[in-house]
């Protein structure tokens, strides 16, 4: 199987990128020849993918920088940083074009975004398309509107109003050109719903569940065993962007609701703000007895941050994945978790406790519970089956395999469509 993969610079971080990285790596290893399209230098390419013999690259750079007019502030980077990323696809797309047309693709793999400029005005050259999203703008633009009242305790009229002008935008585009894809590979069954719901597709267009995969060597549990603080306090984690629809309104109430039990839990609320959304503002309402607010941690720090923690709380009211809660899962950690949660899907009880996405009575009698377990003798046992579903649904080879099986039978539905006799009406006149 031979395949052209256009998509994001994958890097040795986390987020979208990373999962990048590493189903390029799994494809590889099982044998699929790969040509991969990235907007960048062939310099920002991993070493680790540019050992493997399967991964061509072909790299177009962006003249895009940062501390320009363009980019002084972060509505105008996101806006123009888009703009310039299209720029660079359409040049690559070009020339994906011309590979196919030397050696054909079996099938062409979009990964991350739905937006199809580069490929559309191709789409009748070109193999099967085949999207794999990470997120939807319809959903981004659902919670935008609905938490307007949160977003003003730190962004100014003018920056809401801009976003939500772009966001329905990419919304109107995106329904348009998802229906241009062949295929479309969705992370979890609630993603599915959501593309289905917002975008009017028919439901055999989202045929496909592939989770993103946890590098389940580099997330472990802690090799000390025990976690908890040296005051003795049980640790919850809360790890996320501080913006829209992740439930930091949520993590702020709760802290004033474990205040009872102050001595013996505390909050650790972790990350930053987006490029197009910035919930900070909200934090200074945290009650500083039970919670508090480190910033953010690099991706080679995650583990250690794991590691010095007892559980995660995941309370996003939209969430197609949630990275953060397959690579607390691979460390050992329990998690909460909103229904919309797309990592929590399937994934054991006895480690993963779900709650109705915004009922915050709800979200609180699961931390409550999980606290009082994970003080008895059967944290033990918790800790293991966290362990071993994240290994069961997420590791690596068990997502790639996965990936794979479904490229080979797209493959083989494309070839069978192309195969299709033609009637006499509309036979080609030669």
């Amino acid at each position: 199987m031979r395949i052209a993969w256009i998509g994001p610079m994958p890097n040795n971080d986390g987020g979208a990128v990373g999962v990048g990285r590493q189903l390029l790596l799994e494809l590889s290893r099982q044998g699929v020849e790969v040509d991969c399209y990235f907007v960048g230098t062939e310099a920002s390419v991993p070493d680790v993918l540019k050992k493997e013999g399967n991964l061509t690259f072909h790299c177009h750079p962006s003249s895009w920088q940062w501390n320009r007019w363009y980019s002084r502030n972060n509505y105008m980077a996101f806006v123009t940083g888009q703009f310039a990323n299209l720029r660079c696809e359409l040049k690559l797309a070009e020339e994906l074009l011309r590979k196919h047309k030397q050696k054909p693709y079996d099938l062409v793999y979009q990964f991350s975004h739905i937006e199809l400029h580069a490929l559309r005005r191709f789409k009748k050259q070109l193999p099967p398309i085949v999207l794999h999203p990470e997120v939807h703008a319809a959903g981004e633009l659902r919670w935008h509107r609905k938490e307007a009242h949160l977003a003003k305790v730190s962004e100014s009229w003018i920056t809401r109003s801009s976003i939500r002008l772009l966001l329905m935008a990419r919304s109107f585009v995106q329904k348009r050109h998802i229906k241009d894809a062949d295929y479309i590979m969705s992370i979890s069954k609630n993603f599915a719903d959501d593309l289905r719901t917002d975008y009017n597709l028919a439901p055999e267009k989202v045929a496909y569940i592939v989770p993103n995969p946890i590098d389940v060597e580099r997330y472990y549990p802690n090799p000390g065993g025990s976690r908890s603080g040296t005051d003795g306090r049980l640790t919850f984690l809360f790890v996320s962007r501080l913006a829209v629809r992740k439930g930091v309104e949520m993590m702020v109430e709760l802290s004033h609701r474990l205040d009872d039990i102050s001595d013996q839990a505390r909050i650790v609320i972790v990350g930053n703000y987006s490029l197009w959304s910035n919930y900070r503002g909200l934090l200074d309402r945290l009650n500083p007895k039970v919670a508090a607010y480190i910033g953010s941690v690099s991706g080679g720090d995650m583990a250690g941050l794991y590691h010095s923690a007892d559980a995660l709380i995941q309370p996003s009211h939209y969430e197609p994945f949630g990275l953060t809660v397959g690579e607390a899962l691979a460390c050992g950690l329990p998690v909460v978790t909103s229904d919309k949660v797309g990592a929590a899907e399937d994934v054991d009880p006895a480690c993963c406790r779900v709650f109705p996405a915004g009922n915050m009575d709800e979200l609180e009698r699961h931390v409550r519970m999980l606290f009082h377990e994970l003080r008895s003798p059967g944290k033990q046992a918790i800790n293991e089956t966290a362990r071993s579903e994240a290994v069961r649904l997420f590791a690596d080879p068990v997502v790639g395999e996965e990936l794979v099986s479904i490229l080979h039978e797209v493959c083989r539905s494309g070839a069978k469509r192309k195969a299709k006799p033609v009637s006499e009406g509309n036979m080609a006149v030669n």
